[in-house]
């Protein structure tokens, strides 16, 4: 099978010519990339709270505050709440990707 064609090669992922997505003695675990991924959007979220504080902050006192290119030109477009809206859809998007790749990763194991 090594040469073969795969029949599902469109919708695998990884390896075109491995019949499973497994490789090494730890690999069988799916709940890391879960873990990891969840933490990963909480804290995009807690990131999303914080900056709309500091923002706020800055413009209600009169003060600067240092941002980077990205949030600048967001902030431009939109103000405070583009800059953590985008941030919190960033780490929902995030969580639903970690959640998504376990279910799919639980299914492969199932089957």
């Amino acid at each position: 099978m090594a040469f073969e064609e795969h029949k599902n090669r469109n919708l695998q992922f990884g390896n075109p010519y491995a019949d499973y997505e497994y490789y090494g003695k730890h690999s069988r675990r799916t709940w890391p990339s879960l873990v990891f991924s969840v933490l990963i959007g909480i804290g995009l979220c807690y990131l999303a709270w914080q900056r709309w504080q500091t923002l706020n902050l800055a413009e209600v006192m009169g003060g600067s505050v240092s941002v980077t290119s990205i949030e600048w030109a967001i902030y431009k477009l939109s103000g405070k709440w583009g800059v953590a809206i985008l941030l919190v859809v960033l780490g929902v998007g995030l969580a639903w990707l970690g959640v998504y790749n376990y279910r799919r990763l639980e299914k492969m194991k199932a089957d």
